[in-house]
């Protein structure tokens, strides 16, 4: 988490971005959440080794934001937040859509193990990651466009 507060942006005062990364990480723990509570809502057991989701979901969140932010900041700066955030998540969108789909798939289908915990394990991590998917392209790309106009 520090690595990312860091070094999401520049430390150069405009386009330090502590603030945004730090509602990415939130975003994560959104996810990581909301991912209990729909799995444990529909009846699922937690076991142990759940506690490492925490971990999965904060790598690829960091990921998405990433891409994100490096994706505006490869755009001319005399262009229009509105702009930038539009062509800034065309581009970046297709690409943490095609990540965050395969590892929601891929997790899905590690839940057919006759493994209980595992089974578990991999439902808990698929829906985890699409609801870290949804958070970074709503909450954080949300807060982005206050932190371009900053």
């Amino acid at each position: 988490m520090v690595y990312t507060i860091l070094f999401l942006g520049t430390f150069d005062p405009v386009y330090f971005r502590s603030v945004a990364a730090f509602i990415g990480v939130v975003c994560v723990g959104l996810a990581y959440a909301s991912s209990f509570g729909f799995c444990s809502y529909i009846g699922l057991e937690v076991a142990g080794v759940h506690n490492l989701l925490l971990f999965l979901l904060l790598g690829i969140g960091v990921d998405d934001m990433f891409v994100i932010t490096s994706q505006i900041d490869r755009l001319d700066p005399a262009m229009s937040v509105e702009e930038k955030m539009k062509k800034g998540i065309s581009h970046a969108g297709a690409s943490i859509t095609i990540t965050s789909l395969t590892n929601c798939i891929a997790f899905l289908l590690g839940s057919l193990t006759s493994l209980p915990a595992l089974s578990s394990f991999c439902v808990f991590a698929g829906v985890g990651v699409l609801f870290d998917f949804i958070a970074e392209l709503t909450i954080f790309s949300g807060f982005l466009v206050y932190d371009l106009k900053r």
